[in-house]
């Protein structure tokens, strides 16, 4: 899958995983200039603080449930 398939294919309101692993995110944001999407998720010990960080298209994974 190539950077463009996999930006097309991605939209806000998904939810993805990192390829390596890692928490749950949703798709909040594409951000056309750095072509990065912006995702959250929750964190902390009681999973009560939202954190935020943009990804590479390449290093998401859409999770299907």
């Amino acid at each position: 899958m190539s950077n463009s398939e996999s930006s097309q294919e991605l939209k806000i309101g998904d939810v993805v995983k990192l390829k390596s692993g890692g928490p749950k995110m949703t798709v909040v944001l594409f951000n056309v200039g750095i072509k990065r999407f912006e995702c959250l998720w929750f964190a902390g010990e009681h999973f009560d603080k939202v954190e935020s960080y943009y990804f590479p298209s390449d290093s998401l994974q859409l999770i299907v449930e």
